[in-house]
């Protein structure tokens, strides 16, 4: 009782009573928090006839993942564009749906993809494929983007994701392959890691922001805040590995005002005379009194300097926060402890920038892919820290 009455007076004290409201009105989605079980190693068997099932064998294979199909075969199954009258969906089934296919299915709307392969995770081959397997009733969460119209190092990357997502390929395998071969991610570059099933998000993210952002496709795992840990992983270490000292890395749901180019331009050029490992561009959460060491104005702005940061919607990093994020292990601790953000801000005699108001916004009409909760959650802790940083703030 006393533990709760604490946990109370924390978020009333840190997010202020709108955001104990939204804790209560947006929960956690249990399945994106829950640990996957471990699984054998099965192989999986492919059939049916489709453009990209050669790539697929291939992959497999070089996974060791590949086998024979016999009358007594059990494990895992991939299947694509099935008979549907013959097909008998069950555990172990992956369908993949091609473009011509789902144009073929009669009256394709509603739940009919839940009635013709019930309970099987999907694979769709473009973004018009994914909206019509949304729109026939597929959840987003049990549906794989692999693109047919990539180059062959970006088809075999989307694969090796789904195998990771799958739990049939461990991530740090997929790691070295996105090591092998990612495409380089140079010297301040604009990152924008983004799950190219949700769609919508990405259209938003385009329509909203400067077209120098990249979009890196996320890794999915379960639980969803290590596929988010392991993305960040691979995209500070594909920098630093491509020799990058600097690098802005945002997510989807970040929103900017029309001042952000100018805002953004000078922010670096502040970066470029101080000392210091990551500029954060949006602080969720401030324990206790901000630990301000230094303000400077920059516009109608305010430059601080603290040894604290939380919050990944949008940050630039130095390349002695990259090393750091690069050595994330996921063996280190559970989701209070060892979140992405929980890591960088255990770095050592860590050196925070920021500026407020904030540089960017954090968009509340949509979803955690890590949480699953709608972001309104995060809206009033983020302005309670924004708040409590200006009203630490001197008169200048």
């Amino acid at each position: 009782m006393l533990d709760a009455v604490k946990k109370v007076s924390r978020v009333l004290k840190q997010e202020g009573v709108t955001g104990a409201v939204n804790r209560v009105k947006y929960r956690r989605d249990n399945l994106l928090m829950t640990e996957r079980a471990h699984m054998p190693l099965q192989s999986f068997t492919v059939s049916g006839k489709g453009r990209l099932k050669a790539r697929f064998l291939a992959e497999l294979a070089r996974h060791g993942l590949l086998g024979a199909a016999t009358a007594t075969t059990t494990g895992r199954k991939l299947v694509f564009n099935p008979d549907r009258e013959d097909f008998n969906g069950r555990d172990g089934v992956t369908v993949v749906l091609e473009d011509d296919y789902l144009d073929a299915i009669p009256n394709l709307g509603d739940d009919a993809l839940a009635r013709l392969f019930p309970g099987c995770p999907l694979i769709v081959t473009s973004g018009a494929g994914l909206k019509k397997a949304v729109a026939a009733g597929a959840e987003l969460r049990n549906v794989t983007l692999v693109p047919t119209d990539e180059s062959a190092n970006e088809t075999r990357l989307a694969i090796g994701r789904w195998l990771v997502y799958a739990g049939a390929l461990p991530p740090d395998i997929y790691f070295a392959d996105l090591m092998a071969f990612g495409a380089p991610i140079r010297n301040r570059n604009c990152v924008c890691i983004s799950l190219p099933e949700y769609h919508s998000r990405r259209e938003t993210f385009q329509d909203d922001v400067d077209p120098k952002f990249k979009f890196f496709n996320g890794l999915r795992m379960l639980p969803a805040w290590k596929g988010c840990a392991w993305s960040y992983k691979v995209i500070a270490a594909k920098a630093l590995q491509s020799g990058a000292r600097r690098l802005t890395i945002c997510e989807d749901d970040a929103s900017f005002g029309r001042d952000f180019p100018r805002y953004y331009a000078a922010i670096n050029r502040y970066l470029d005379r101080t000392r210091w490992d990551v500029f954060n561009g949006v602080m969720t959460r401030v324990s206790g009194r901000a630990d301000i060491m230094l303000q400077k104005p920059m516009g109608d702005a305010s430059i601080i300097h603290t040894s604290h940061m939380m919050g990944m919607v949008f940050n630039v990093y130095n390349r002695t926060a990259l090393e750091w994020m690069a050595d994330w292990n996921p063996d280190e601790g559970g989701a209070e402890t060892n979140t992405i953000d929980e890591w960088l801000n255990a770095m050592p005699g860590l050196r925070v920038v920021s500026a407020v108001p904030f540089v960017a916004g954090h968009r509340e009409d949509v979803h955690s892919t890590i949480f699953g909760f709608k972001n309104i959650r995060y809206s009033g802790m983020i302005s309670a820290t924004e708040q409590k940083i200006l009203s630490q703030l001197k008169p200048v």
